[in-house]
């Protein structure tokens, strides 16, 4: 079993060597903004935000504060004390979480302030990669054989050790 493990890890490091994830996650780390942990978990619609977050703040423009998870899960907690048992506890928590968007009715008149809501876990991001606008399209250099085998013999020193 163990060695199994090992070998999944060894077929996984050579994955990544090939597709050169390390070297684009950082990029995309750096051009987004945020922390190569949340890039490495592949949240889009994140790293989305924070490159308008960025874009807003150099234009001087105000961003409001996003609805803190706290209060959602208050909210759900609550819900689920006035259902009483815990079989009704799971399906409010479900409900809660796929209760989907707000989308409010325009109101009709004249509009002197500009409001902008964007939503990224929508179509929109699929479109972008489908038009070749995305990052994820961008021609990039081949991985070095040399910088590959040298983490696979650091791999294996590891695995001598253990």
């Amino acid at each position: 079993m163990l060695e199994n493990t090992w070998i999944d890890a060894k077929f996984i490091l050579q994955i990544m060597c090939e597709l050169n994830v390390l070297p684009l996650a950082l990029q995309i780390t750096n051009i987004a903004g945020n922390v190569m942990s949340r890039t490495l978990m592949g949240g889009r619609s994140e790293r989305n935000e924070y490159l308008l977050l960025h874009a807003f703040t150099e234009n001087n423009f105000i961003v409001p504060d996003k609805p803190v998870f706290k209060k959602m899960q208050q909210t759900t907690v609550e819900d689920n004390d006035e259902m009483g048992t815990d079989q009704n506890k799971n399906k409010s928590r479900k409900k809660a979480a796929y209760a989907g968007g707000l989308v409010l009715e325009p109101k009709v008149g004249f509009y002197d302030k500009f409001i902008l809501l964007l939503d990224f876990n929508s179509l929109y991001p699929s479109i972008i990669q489908e038009y070749n606008i995305c990052f994820t399209t961008v021609h990039r250099e081949a991985p070095s054989t040399q910088k590959c085998q040298l983490l696979f013999e650091q791999f294996l020193d590891l695995e001598h050790q253990h």
